[in-house]
């Protein structure tokens, strides 16, 4: 098995195992239960675990999903840039191209 992701927001970490469950790949959660730990809960990332034979599909898949939310828009009015998800540009209220 390789460690495929990890995160401290559970949110993001379980939104990526569902990603790789939904594409067939079996997904293995670390840390996910940490009470009793010497370490506190807060600072212990989750882990995502895949099959060696599903590594590079895996890492193929979230690597795509990352492009897809990284997308932005750049304001015609003032410049600046805006992530996708954005009708109205942050800085001056334009509105999305």
């Amino acid at each position: 098995m390789k460690q495929i992701y990890t995160n401290e927001n559970r949110l993001l970490a379980m939104n990526s195992k569902n990603l790789l469950e939904s594409a067939g790949i079996a997904v293995e959660l670390k840390n996910e239960h940490t009470s009793g730990s010497a370490i506190p809960g807060h600072q212990i990332w989750l882990e995502l675990w895949v099959n060696d034979d599903d590594y590079n599909r895996a890492m193929e898949l979230l690597s795509l999903s990352n492009k897809e939310e990284s997308t932005s828009w750049v304001c015609g009015k003032c410049g600046e840039d805006n992530p996708e998800s954005f009708n109205v540009c942050w800085n001056c209220q334009a509105e999305k191209p």
